[in-house]
């Protein structure tokens, strides 16, 4: 019933602009709220979530299980019928996460499992998100940071946008000494450092207390919820420790004074079970957010501070950090940036210095934000955002030798395929393919040519990673974009030829185009840990014709 009642409300409940609006309240520098961010904070920088490694250990145990007969299609059908059997083998206590179960099982001594998550952190850096966080703690708007991430982004972001050394605190001993009313920053980690043997959550046999977070942990958490605020990112509540401290606190008037905001997706369809009990204890202290992602989150927060970008990325610098940054958006999430982020992006790679500008990288850098130009504002503006597809499109076009740089060559068909859609999706709906411009070849015919291009480059971009895909599986989020972008190619042309009228007699172009669709239909799955790519792809109209003729 509790559940019921929250899901009708759902449409009702506040979202980022509420929260962001909420922040800016207070005079810089008052902190009366405490920021908890959890594995979901740091998505866009490409650091991979609980339920990514989960999938990824539990494949690897399938592999081992099945060497004889590995079959990569079967793998959720043994998750779904075979692993609750071999989880029941295996588990060391009642409850135990799958997440605690596999990481131990899979390594076993405390150094290897450090090694493991070093290894998933190193390549990755801070996105929009960070960024955006960082300028609000450089604004005074937030000094007290608890995080569940074994990362370091929040300290990484300070220190390289804004020469901020924060305090950040893993350890008990360490706790005691912080002082949660100085101006500092401070960041604790509720899970430890991935860089120590304390890594609070793996267990082992014989100490079930790991659960627990540890005393003065734990009174560290009251004290910065006392007088305070909560605002809560990126975390389901999965925690029995950390959930516990909290509803210890809101037994009592003095905590959380300013309430616990606790954001939730705006794709979940309702808040989690322990939430919702959560909230109908206290209604009137916790307070639901319906949010697209932190990155917004922090944007919508910036944008209602007016909070100032750091002049490493925006003014000409010597230590200019544009194309780290560049990368880390880029390269952790394949979503569509905002027009703020459009427009900080634009600004970030005019202050790159000549010798940068004159590089073929900076051309494909280019070439992206036409890309995203053009798709914030295709509604409203049907020709301008052709023009725009069609200069990023023809900035790729003149590129020679990039075959040399496998990463620059993957960037730029990474991005030719997009474009190649979204003038062919244009070009579809009537408008015409620009060809006045002075200087410009004329290099796309029409939408078949379009969608053939795309298709071209998708196929050429998977040749490409897969002959060196270790150094790429770090940037899943990048290399998927190619498959997903070839289902969409491949069904546009479906549609618009009047393919799959008949699935009982299939012309060979129908039997080629099906085969390849299923193939990059299992390059998602295998590259999309958290099961959210193909999820979108099922969702995505330019696949919505294949999605129904073949019965995805």
């Amino acid at each position: 019933m509790v559940g019921s009642a929250i899901k009708e409300k759902k449409h009702k409940n506040m979202n980022e602009f509420d929260l962001a609006e909420l922040i800016n309240t207070p005079k810089p520098g008052d902190y009366p709220y405490t920021l908890f961010l959890g594995a979901g904070a740091s998505c866009s920088s490409g650091i991979p979530t609980a339920r990514g490694m989960v999938r990824e250990w539990q494949e690897s145990i399938y592999k081992s299980t099945n060497k004889d007969k590995y079959d990569p299609n079967d793998f959720d059908n043994w998750v779904k019928n075979k692993y609750p059997e071999w989880r029941e083998k295996h588990i060391i206590y009642p409850g135990q996460s799958d997440y605690s179960l596999l990481f131990s099982y899979r390594y076993k001594q405390p150094q290897e499992r450090q090694l493991y998550i070093e290894k998933k952190l190193e390549p990755n850096k801070p996105a929009f998100g960070y960024l955006y966080l960082s300028s609000l703690i450089e604004d005074k708007r937030f000094n007290r940071i608890l995080t569940t991430n074994f990362d370091d982004l929040v300290n990484d972001a300070l220190r390289k946008f804004y020469d901020i050394k924060p305090i950040v605190c893993a350890f008990d001993s360490a706790i005691s000494g912080i002082r949660v009313a100085s101006q500092k920053p401070k960041i604790v980690k509720l899970h430890g450092d991935f860089l120590y043997n304390d890594i609070r959550s793996i267990g082992n046999k014989n100490n079930y207390s790991f659960r627990s977070l540890q005393e003065n942990m734990e009174e560290k958490i009251e004290e910065m919820c006392k007088g305070y605020g909560l605002i809560v990112v990126g975390y389901g509540g999965n925690d029995d420790s950390i959930m516990s401290a909290l509803k210890n606190i809101l037994k009592s008037p003095e905590y959380l004074t300013y309430g616990l905001h606790w954001c939730l997706l705006s794709s979940e369809s309702e808040p989690p079970p322990r939430l919702q009990e959560l909230k109908s204890s206290h209604p009137d202290t916790i307070h639901f957010y319906y949010i697209s992602s932190f990155d917004r989150l922090m944007e919508e927060m910036h944008i209602a501070c007016n909070t100032k970008m750091p002049k490493v990325l925006t003014d000409p610098h010597k230590y200019n950090l544009t194309q780290e940054f560049y990368d880390s958006v880029k390269g952790g999430s394949s979503s569509k940036l905002s027009d703020n982020m459009t427009k900080h992006l634009s600004i970030f790679l005019k202050s790159m210095n000549k010798d940068e500008r004159d590089t073929e990288n900076y051309v494909v850098m280019e070439a992206e934000l036409d890309w995203e130009r053009g798709a914030n504002v295709r509604k409203k503006n049907h020709q301008e955002a052709m023009e725009y597809f069609m200069d990023g499109y023809e900035k790729l076009s003149k590129l020679k030798k990039i075959e040399r740089d496998p990463k620059l060559l993957i960037n730029a068909l990474r991005r030719k395929s997009g474009l190649c859609i979204a003038i062919a999706k244009l070009n579809k709906a009537g408008i015409e393919i620009p060809k006045s411009k002075e200087g410009r070849n004329i290099l796309i015919g029409n939408w078949q040519e379009a969608l053939n291009n795309a298709v071209e480059a998708v196929n050429q971009g998977i040749t490409q990673y897969q002959q060196d895909e270790v150094q790429w599986l770090h940037q899943r989020s990048l290399i998927r974009t190619f498959p997903y972008n070839g289902c969409c190619a491949y069904s546009l042309l479906c549609e618009w030829n009047d393919y799959f009228n008949s699935l009982e007699s299939l012309t060979s172009i129908e039997e080629e185009i099906k085969e390849k669709v299923y193939s990059f239909v299992q390059e998602i799955k295998r590259l999309d840990l958290d099961g959210d790519h193909y999820k979108k792809l099922t969702r995505d109209s330019d696949f919505h014709y294949l999605r129904e003729k073949l019965q995805f």
